[in-house]
């Protein structure tokens, strides 16, 4: 692992960029070698060994236990010329001129490859032109070692491989996607290379600290378009309806950063306030789908010109909506490209989430052209640096475009609430998680490295103030452009513009695993009044109210910022010990006052007493309502918090206005509602008591109808309250009438598709599905989401609402849509379906388990060579529904019997998820009885 303390010698400033080699004759090739192998013809070279089966000792850079490539040879610049034609091959043939550092004496030379046909390796240096006299291919760490009769001596040199590839249908590499036009269906070619597949279409140091410069010349059909990261340089005319496109010279950049795309596609542009052109580019026929997206764009690009204080470094910026995208989306540096659902709608019936979805990942990718592409992690351990201040930058800049969506209240629901449920297992892992190889990093694309390194970003952000903040962010990004760093340089640099000692404070929640509560309770009372004495005090939060084991008499220790509120004076004072006291004034007092850092807070009965008075007095704010309600839902888990109490706290919020609490309430409401569904005898109580009490209420004080006049805000919370309807009181007569009047009309009037807003359309379909007598339904929604001319996020809703049906043998249909085939959906949206099932009800939570089981062998050969983490979705949505302790040990002795190499860590979360909402469970069941919890359940409807 490399540490944060170590130090190490910093990267040189980009190289003035050398001039481009000649093109070189490419040679023909022969069959291509799928499955991780390679293979070179005997003329090229002289003696080739397998070492398939063989996990050699490798040089690693520096004193840690990173696996890397050797840093005796280093890239400087890639010359690559492409050609291929996605409408009549998956082939493509390569050239790629590598421009190297040898930094000294070596006799050999070891880079990246997977599934790429070496043809041809000459190596020129000065005025010798080298062959190697060995070459091995380890299709294991896919790697290849080029080994030379001779030592190499330092200096430049330049390395020259033709080579041939196959384009997948994976969604990683150099991947094919196809779409249906108006003149059939059509093939595009794109990329997705993060975090080690830029490999796949060249061979090359992928490394992120392994920067270098890309030239790229792409040989395509005349009638396709070519885009990359960079703008195109010149366009030359070739014979047989060929043309070369030659892009510009890219910035110093990381390999996981190149981009290429090469299709049909159609454009709206715009530019910003300092003349960057951005584009939007979608499939034929889709563009004016784009304009929402544009105008995010375009404005956030310019925050963040102004914000950094550093401009925007490329010449233009393009966003591509692809067909099939395996992530939402990806921020290759200058070409970010976009699963459709992320980045196009229709404006007018857009949801209202959806459309908070599409700004936030375009702030999102765009943020990284500076956190992440001007300045980059140096190893994958750091990944949280690119994607846990992409998620706090994504949420403040919505924030400025869109003060009225009070999108930080949506963060603590969001964001941060999923960092915490995460981050409460022992299966977990610190944000600065040790990654030995890179491949182990799929599995830290997770709610830690995003959502918690988020958190932990809005805490410094609250400690310091907002310009200090804003500050050293400013120096961070003058001081390492275009160079790697790791956590401590971004404190460094906050430090020198505070003063603040943060090393310390922020290295307790970064390299160490979960997060703490704060517990406070009242030791003293004046008998005068008006103040009262504290105790607080600190332990690991675990999401099962187990106890921190004792290792080796040490026990976690955070340094945690109080926060009180509201009107605390010691807003800045930091908890350094397990134990403190604390004198409080009269009034009610909360710590973690905004929710501004990633931890819980737990109360005594005297101290909860007063806090919920507060609330009812409409004394507490919005981030603190969303705070005290997911903090209660936690603690009700552990069984430190009775139900009773839980229960008498989401009674309080009836009446609520705020529509991010309303999605607070939706969580806490639906966790109840799966808890009683299973323990049946408690269901009919909880579901009468809170639908009757409290939904029906809210849904009349919105309407089911928009009016022209409303706000987004108001038009999510009708969303948030109609989906707890569908799920508390589906079978409601006057509800089940009202929904099939509007699926009726939908359906029949599909060119006037206002007449069912897309924010009510899951909710909708699922009370019409479940109060069906006949299949027709079911099989309208099937037909209708097999259409090519809709948009995609209302094809998922309906993916998302099938497994509401009944029947067992339409639920079986419906999860069979995963594994393909003609009524399949497409690979990138394999996890719907399957969620649309498991959390049906008990009923489809148990069918999804054994479904998965029965086609275990067919989702894995689909999802064969593409991302693991799909894989990991469907395991988790799968095998992670039913809440019983028999099910926890059955999931993990099927997969010890079955492992998923890569998603150790993953089913492991499930498992441990599972066991704990066993326990919850059972609690639940034991506290629901009896007299007195039927009587606060009566309070609902007061």
């Amino acid at each position: 692992m490399r540490f944060a303390t170590r130090s190490r010698p910093r990267a040189a400033p980009p190289a003035r960029p050398l001039r481009r080699a000649r093109e070189q004759r490419r040679a023909g090739y022969g069959v291509l070698l799928l499955c991780f192998l390679f293979a070179w013809p005997p003329a090229t070279v002289v003696d080739e060994v397998e070492l398939d089966s063989l996990e050699p000792e490798l040089p690693v850079a520096g004193p840690s236990s990173h696996e890397t490539l050797p840093e005796e040879v280093v890239p400087l610049r890639y010359d690559l010329q492409l050609t291929l034609d996605p409408e009549r091959s998956t082939t493509f043939e390569g050239h790629v001129s590598i421009h190297l550092n040898i930094t000294r004496e070596t006799s050999s030379i070891m880079f990246n490859a997977r599934n790429l046909v070496l043809e041809s390796i000459v190596l020129f240096q000065a005025i010798e032109q080298l062959q190697p006299a060995e070459v091995l291919k380890d299709a294991g760490w896919e790697r290849v070692t080029l080994h030379f009769r001779e030592a190499l001596s330092p200096g430049n040199a330049v390395l020259q491989i033709s080579y041939a590839g196959e384009m997948g249908k994976d969604m990683a590499g150099l991947y094919t996607s196809r779409y249906k036009s108006r003149r059939g269906w059509k093939t595009l070619a794109l990329t997705q290379f993060e975090a080690i597949d830029a490999r796949r279409m060249l061979p090359c140091w992928d490394e992120p600290s392994r920067k270098a410069v890309f030239a790229l010349s792409v040989v395509v059909p005349a009638e396709l378009m070519a885009v990359s990261n960079m703008p195109a340089a010149s366009e030359t005319t070739l014979e047989r309806g060929k043309r070369r496109i030659t892009f510009l010279d890219t910035p110093r950049m990381s390999s996981y950063l190149l981009a290429l795309a090469v299709g049909r596609f159609d454009t709206i542009q715009a530019q910003t306030v300092n003349g960057t052109l951005i584009r939007v580019l979608t499939m034929p026929g889709q563009a004016a789908q784009g304009t929402f997206a544009l105008s995010v764009a375009a404005r956030a690009l310019s925050y963040y010109e102004e914000y950094f204080g550093v401009p925007f470094p490329l010449p233009k910026l393009d966003m591509l909506a692809a067909p099939d995208f395996a992530a939402g989306a990806m921020e290759n540096w200058g070409l970010v490209i976009y699963r459709e659902v992320d980045l196009l709608c229709n404006e007018t019936t857009v949801g209202v989430a959806r459309k908070v979805r599409i700004a936030t990942v375009v702030t999102h990718e765009l943020s990284h052209m500076w956190f992440g592409n001007l300045v980059t992690m140096e190893w994958w351990d750091q990944l949280w640096l690119n994607e846990g201040f992409a998620n706090w930058m994504q949420t403040q800049a919505v924030d400025v475009l869109f003060p009225e969506w009070h999108i930080w209240e949506q963060y603590v629901v969001e964001e941060q609430s999923r960092a915490l449920q995460l981050d409460a297992l022992r299966s977990s892992h610190p944000v600065e998680v040790p990654i030995r190889r890179a491949k182990e990093v799929d599995e830290v694309f997770d709610a830690i490295s995003y959502c918690k390194g988020g958190s932990v970003v809005r805490m410094v952000n609250g400690v310091l103030g907002k310009e200090l903040f804003r500050k050293g962010l400013g120096l961070y990004m003058r001081r390492f452009a275009y160079r790697n760093t790791d956590s401590t340089d971004l404190w460094s640099c906050w430090e020198e513009v505070s003063g603040m000692p943060l090393m310390a404070m922020m290295s307790s929640w970064t390299k160490q695993q979960g997060f703490p509560v704060l517990m406070v309770n009242e030791t003293k009372t004046s008998r005068t009044g008006g103040s009262s004495r504290l105790l607080l005090s600190q332990r690991w939060f675990l999401a099962d109210g187990s106890e921190e084991p004792e290792e080796g008499n040490h026990k976690k220790l955070w340094q945690i910022p109080l926060l009180p509120g509201p009107g605390g004076t010691d807003d800045h004072l930091i908890m350094e010990s397990p134990e403190m006291r604390w004198e409080k004034k009269d009034g009610f007092l909360k710590f973690n006052f905004g929710q501004v850092a990633p931890y819980r807070v737990l109360y005594d009965s005297s101290l909860y007493g007063s806090l919920s008075q507060a609330l009812r007095n409409g004394q507490v704010n919005a981030l603190d309502r969303i705070g005290l309600l997911l903090d209660a839902l936690a603690f009700a888990k552990q069984g430190k918090l009775p139900m009773a109490q839980l229960l008498g706290l989401v009674s309080a919020y009836k009446g609520e206005k705020s529509t991010h609490v309303w999605q607070a309430l939706s969580e806490v409401l639906s966790t109840l509602h799966r808890m009683a569904s299973f323990a049946e005898s408690s269901f009919s109580a909880l579901t009468d008591a809170v639908g009757n009490g409290m939904l029906r209420d809210a849904l009349q004080e919105v309407g089911i109808a928009a009016s022209a006049k409303e706000t987004d805000l108001t038009r999510h919370k009708r969303a948030l309250i109609l989906r707890l309807m569908a799920m508390y009181l589906p079978k409601d007569k006057a509800l089940a009438e009202e929904a099939k009047l509007r699926f009726e009309r939908w359906l029949n009037a599909q060119d006037l598709q206002d007449t069912l807003p897309d924010d009510l359309k899951t909710s909708i379909f699922k009370i019409v599905l479940t109060n069906a007598e006949t299949d027709a339904p079911y099989n309208a929604l099937r037909r209708y989401a097999r259409r090519t001319d809709i948009p995609q996020a209302v094809r998922l809703s309906i993916y998302t609402a099938l497994g509401s049906a009944k029947r067992k043998d339409l639920r079986m249909k419906t999860l069979d849509m995963a594994t393909g085939g003609r009524s399949g959906v497409r690979l990138q949206d394999i996890m719907y379906p399957v969620q649309g099932v498991s959390q049906a009800d008990p009923d489809g939570a148990q069918l999804a388990w054994r479904w998965f089981i029965q086609r275990r062998r067919s989702i894995m050969a689909r999802l064969k060579g593409a991302n693991v983490r799909l894989l990991g979705v469907v395991i988790q949505l799968a095998a992670g529904a039913v809440p019983d302790k028999a099910h926890a040990n059955a999931v993990e002795a099927f997969f010890q019997q079955h492992p998923v190499p890569g998603l150790e860590r993953s089913i492991a979360q499930v498992v441990e998820n599972v066991r704990t909402d066993a326990k919850f469970m059972m609690r639940f069941e034991d506290e629901m009885q009896g007299e007195e919890m039927k009587e606060l359940l009566k309070g609902f409807e007061l």
